[in-house]
């Protein structure tokens, strides 16, 4: 990345990192039609979370190498998120888009996940073996 008139840019060699398990064509689109945010993007404080009080979920890019999936994972357990994980780049809604809105219409046939208040309390970050094939995308 690179910083330049006050926003984060992403640099053309940057995009196998952020999207690599995209084809070399549509890489190169990402790049050309990125969003810019500001330097101060990770200081900001966003008022009304939202994951504090209604259901969410959470796909974890297994291969994301833009943000560590250990720390996707700890952000979605934190959420109190149903979880699910995809062997995706940081974009897996490019990538595997049908996995994505595989997702979307499974959370819409579940039950919502119970409201923060209602969450019970953390518990450690790894997942035990009997949650973990819970956690795979549906085919």
């Amino acid at each position: 990345i690179e910083v330049v008139d006050g926003r984060i840019w992403l640099r053309p060699e940057g995009t196998e990192y952020f999207c690599g398990d995209l084809s070399e064509q549509e890489q190169k689109l990402v790049w050309a039609t990125q969003g810019v945010p500001r330097p101060d993007l990770f200081n900001a404080k966003a008022g009304g979370t939202a994951w504090k009080s209604k259901p969410s979920w959470y796909i974890v890019a297994k291969k994301d190498r833009t943000v560590h999936p250990d720390l996707e994972r700890a952000m979605a357990k934190r959420m109190g998120a149903t979880t699910y994980e995809l062997d995706s780049s940081h974009v897996p809604m490019l990538s595997q888009p049908e996995r994505v809105i595989d997702v979307i219409r499974k959370q819409q046939m579940e039950k919502p996940a119970p409201k923060a208040e209602e969450k019970p309390a953390a518990q450690p970050l790894a997942p035990a073996p009997e949650q973990a094939k819970d956690k795979q995308v549906p085919q």
